[in-house]
C-alpha cells in the first residue's frame, strides 16, 4: 500500500525549514561605519538616514561636525544606507552606503564621506572623489 502522508520527521525537518530560513536570510555578517562629515564653511547639515530601511533618525551637523552610525551587513539581502542631506538651499537623497558597490571601495569597515556646496564625497584611496553633485 502507498503512504498518501510523509513520515512524521520530515513533516518537522519541513516545518523546521520553512521556520528557520527566512531568519537565516536577515542574520547580520557584521555592522559597517558610515562617517559623513559637513565640510561646509558656514552652513548647518541636516541628514535623515535610513539603514536597510530602518529609520536613524534625522541629525543637524554644523560646519565640521560629523555623524557617525552603523549599518548591519545582511545575509542575502541588499544591504543599503541612504540619506536625505540639506545644506542650505542645496537638498539630495544619496546612499552612502551599497554593499554591492562599496565593498572593494570603502575600507576598514566604512565609507567616509565629506559633504560641502560642490557635492557628496567619497574617501578612496586617501583621496577624496566627488560621488554625487546635488540636484538642480
Amino acid at each position: 500500500m502507498i503512504d498518501l502522508f510523509p513520515s512524521k520527521n520530515l513533516l518537522k525537518i519541513l516545518f523546521l525549514l520553512n521556520a528557520f530560513i527566512p531568519l537565516a536570510l536577515s542574520l547580520t555578517l557584521f555592522d559597517w561605519t558610515i562617517l559623513i562629515i559637513n565640510d561646509s564653511k558656514n552652513q548647518a547639515l541636516t541628514t535623515h538616514c535610513q539603514t536597510n530601511g530602518d529609520d536613524i533618525g534625522t541629525k543637524t551637523l554644523s560646519p565640521a561636525d560629523k555623524q557617525a552610525f552603523l549599518c548591519p551587513v545582511l545575509v542575502k539581502q541588499r544591504t543599503v544606507a541612504s540619506c536625505d542631506m540639506t545644506l542650505g538651499n542645496l537638498h539630495g537623497r544619496f546612499d552612502v552606503l551599497d554593499w554591492d558597490r562599496d565593498r572593494n571601495r570603502c575600507v576598514d569597515k566604512a565609507c567616509l564621506w565629506h559633504v560641502n556646496e560642490d557635492g557628496v564625497f567619497l574617501l578612496l584611496n586617501g583621496q577624496w572623489v566627488l560621488q554625487y553633485t546635488w540636484p538642480k
